[in-house]
C-alpha cells in the first residue's frame, strides 16, 4: 500500500514538472524569457527593511540599535530643541535603500556617507566612543551649531 502511494506521488510530481517545463517552453517561444535578477547586490541582505515614513522627520539618525536611547543622544537632541518624535532612526542599510525625500539634517554615527545635495550631513563616532572623545564632541557640536 505504501509503495503504491509513493509511486502515485512520484508520478504526480513528475507530471507537474513536465507541465511546468512545457509552459516555460511555450513562453520562451513567445519571446518571454525567465525572470533574472540583474543587480543581485540589491537583494542580498536587508531587503526585508520597510521604507521609513519621513514626513514628520526633521533629523534622520543613522545609528546602531540602542544609540537613540543613549543619554548623550537625548542630551544632544535636547540642547538643539529637537523632539524625539521628530527624529527617525535607521541602520546604514535602511538608509541606503531609502527612497523619496530625506530630511534636511542627517546624522550618522556609522561613518561617513556620500554627500547629498540640499542636505546637511553630520558625522560622529559611535555614541559609546563619543562619550570619551572631547574633540569629537566639540566637532559634532560645531557641526550642529553651523546649521
Amino acid at each position: 500500500m505504501l509503495f503504491r502511494w509513493c509511486y502515485y506521488c512520484a508520478s504526480l510530481f513528475t507530471h507537474e514538472l513536465i507541465m511546468l517545463h512545457q509552459k516555460a517552453l511555450y513562453l520562451q517561444e513567445m519571446g518571454i524569457t525567465h525572470w533574472q535578477v540583474r543587480k543581485p547586490a540589491l537583494f542580498a541582505q536587508g531587503t526585508g527593511f520597510p521604507l521609513l515614513d519621513l514626513s514628520e522627520c526633521k533629523l534622520l539618525f543613522i545609528c546602531t540599535e540602542g544609540e537613540f536611547e543613549h543619554p548623550l543622544t537625548v542630551a544632544i537632541l535636547k540642547a538643539f530643541n529637537i523632539k524625539k518624535s521628530h527624529v527617525c532612526c535607521c541602520s546604514l542599510e535602511q538608509f541606503e535603500n531609502q527612497q523619496g525625500n530625506l530630511p534636511d539634517i542627517i546624522w550618522s554615527t556609522l561613518g561617513k556617507i556620500k554627500p547629498i545635495s540640499g542636505h546637511h550631513l553630520l558625522t560622529s563616532p559611535p555614541i559609546a566612543t563619543l562619550i570619551h572623545q572631547p574633540k569629537a564632541k566639540k566637532q559634532l557640536w560645531e557641526e550642529f551649531c553651523a546649521l
